[in-house]
């Protein structure tokens, strides 16, 4: 069995760096930077999600000759969708983390995401400068140690990065309303939802728009689970590292003993 990781809009493999390892005991494990990202090459290309979807399954057909499933945080997660019903043939399960989804609706989606477009013009500035790994390092890769710390800050830290990750975001829209107006694009295979706990109480659940995307999702398949994390963090995989490889692990396990029967 082979794990393919894909990261979350604007992000490199390193979002994975806790949780990689973990898989990497009890299954095959590809890691890989999208365009412009980590250690890939920049394109002139606007980072579309076919775009996005293209590097995925160019990964995908090169690495992965068996059965396969996909993980992916946030924007990686339609992008795993997608895959999976382009490739029935290798894709057999899908762990998906506090994905961005088109169920939640293109244009809600736009007005949450209201200050990103700053936020990403405001990281190649910071790029320009020198200071944007040390942003990183305090912020979203704050629970990395050692040569993972060092190896994201100098990746990430770089103008071609900040600029990929900027033009992921000005794409991320037009393609989310394109998702939502042919999708569902939800491939009847076992599928885990892992949400952020953003909610507490009943009526926050059912306010919550990124968890109902989820639920509906997984009620969409004929073998689906959804799970909840501890914490808010929107970055589970580095603020749980273990749920999550233990819900990759479950899933493995399942299709195997399923494959093997």
């Amino acid at each position: 069995m082979t794990v393919l990781f894909e990261a979350g809009l604007g992000k490199s493999r390193s979002t994975w760096a806790l949780v990689q390892p973990r898989v990497a005991a009890f299954a095959r494990t590809v890691v890989y930077d999208r365009a412009g990202l980590g250690r890939s090459d920049a394109t002139d290309a606007p980072r579309t999600f076919e775009a996005l979807l293209r590097d995925h399954l160019r990964v995908l057909d090169t690495m992965v000759a068996g059965p396969c499933v996909l993980v992916g945080h946030s924007y990686g997660g339609p992008i795993a969708r997608r895959a999976a019903a382009e490739r029935p043939d290798k894709v057999v399960g899908i762990v998906l983390v506090d994905e961005v989804s088109e169920a939640a609706g293109a244009d809600l989606l736009r007005r949450a995401m209201g200050g990103a477009g700053v936020l990403y013009g405001a990281q190649v500035w910071l790029a320009r400068v020198g200071l944007l790994g040390q942003a990183l390092r305090r912020t979203y890769f704050r629970a990395l140690q050692g040569p993972a710390l060092r190896e994201v800050v100098a990746e990430s830290g770089r103008v071609c990065a900040a600029r990929a990750a900027r033009s992921e975001w000005q794409n991320m829209i037009a393609g989310m309303h394109a998702l939502e107006a042919t999708g569902p694009h939800v491939p009847d295979i076992p599928l885990t939802e892992i949400t952020s706990r953003r909610s507490s109480t009943p009526e926050q659940f059912d306010r919550d728009f990124i968890f109902q995307s989820h639920k509906a999702t997984v009620d969409a398949v004929t073998d689906g689970r959804h799970v909840s994390s501890q914490s808010r963090d929107h970055y589970i995989q580095l603020a749980e590292p273990e749920l999550v490889a233990a819900e990759i692990e479950r899933t493995c396990e399942r299709l195997r003993i399923r494959y093997s029967a």
